[in-house]
């Protein structure tokens, strides 16, 4: 299933985190001083229009939580969003991508109950992830974590979706045996990013390692997935599986409907005051008072253009029905034009595209 076939409309429920993390991409430490939480009849509205697929003609099949904080801490939120959607779609599926450390049991045993697919975002055992990812107060919460993970796996399809920091990159295998030892079969896993802050001046480095190093890590720990029976990904090769000529459900785009009322196409755009280079994602604005959401036809066709004949540079690339230009929003973050490519990037997808066949196992879940 290649990654532009997630045809999913995302809430992002509040920017409030019980998490600390060292690395977080959307600088959600310093988003608490300013907590918000989304507007329900927004989110309604959004849900509504693209359940019949307005304004692209593109229908949502997926109902899905994300957050630039921790999607659960607004429960009522994804339960209210969650029982709407049925009333507009009874079959609909949906999907939640958490730090898994919830407010109480109520909240898990419904999360097992009523969500088809649960990513965590985990970065290993006790060791790694309580160092990386702890509570307010500097507290790890992984056992915690494991024993809603291991609720959560009764009904549900569970993944871990791993950020993966220099020390780790080269012992990548370590975490497949690890997150095999839970009884997970589905894996992400991304190199780490810069944070993404509001109003922030100038380019920075997208990953704060060398890329191909974490493409020869990973090559490694997808040779110890195979022969676990787990699958893995990450950003690099989501399209390995299906050729495509978009890289991801931003090319569509599918919306994301944000805290602040604004609408988006990519996980990296939480705000409408985000970083410039970014902007062109946001393509939506809610309007409280008529109850409607005005949509920016320009820059939904500027997105949907975005496609391997409009990539100069992916022309006579091998690997381009696998890869499509790589990720948008990396690109746009990193050289300011969604048209652009990342050469460091492109290198690391031909290495391992040169050691992972193409085109030959279906993956049943798309990047988280």
């Amino acid at each position: 299933m290649k990654n532009c076939d997630k045809l999913a409309v995302t809430v992002c429920t509040t920017n409030i985190c019980n998490l600390r993390c060292e690395y977080c991409i959307a600088a959600s430490g310093k988003e608490q001083t300013k907590p918000k939480v989304i507007d329900i009849n927004f989110a309604k509205r959004g849900i509504e229009d693209a359940i019949n697929g307005r304004p692209t003609g593109t229908k949502a099949k997926i109902l899905r939580f994300y957050s630039g904080g921790e999607p659960t801490q607004a429960f009522r939120i994804i339960k209210e969003c969650v029982d709407y959607a049925r009333t507009l779609n009874p079959d609909i599926r949906t999907e939640l991508q958490t730090n898994g450390l919830f407010l109480n049991e109520e909240i898990t045993f419904w999360i097992r109950d009523n969500i088809s697919v649960v990513w965590f975002s985990l970065d290993g055992p006790s060791e790694i992830n309580d160092k990386n990812r702890p509570d307010k107060l500097g507290v790890g919460r992984t056992k915690e974590i494991e024993k809603n993970i291991k609720t959560v796996m009764e009904k549900a399809i569970v993944g871990i979706r791993s950020t993966i920091i220099k020390e780790i990159v080269d012992r990548q295998y370590l975490l497949v045996e690890y997150y095999s030892k839970l009884g997970i079969k589905n894996l992400a896993f991304n190199p780490v990013f810069s944070p993404v802050e509001r109003n922030s001046q100038g380019n920075k480095e997208i990953t704060t390692f060398d890329i191909m190093d974490f493409a020869k890590g990973f090559l490694v720990a997808y040779k110890k997935a195979n022969e676990l029976g787990v699958s893995l990904l990450s950003s690099l090769t989501c399209n390995f599986d299906e050729p495509t000529s978009r890289a991801c459900w931003s090319c569509i785009p599918m919306p994301q409907l944000n805290v602040d009322g604004s609408v988006s196409s990519c996980d990296m755009v939480l705000y409408r005051d985000t970083k410039e280079e970014i902007k062109p994602f946001l393509y939506g604005e809610w309007d409280s008072n008529s109850g409607k959401i005005t949509y920016d036809m320009d820059k939904i066709n500027y997105l949907r253009e975005r496609k391997l004949e409009n990539l100069p540079k992916c022309k006579n690339c091998e690997v381009s029905l696998f890869c499509a230009g790589g990720c948008l929003g990396g690109v746009a973050y990193e050289k300011g034009n969604i048209y652009d490519i990342i050469e460091t990037d492109c290198e690391a997808i031909k290495y391992l595209a040169k050691n992972i066949s193409l085109g030959e196992r279906k993956l049943a879940n798309t990047h988280p």
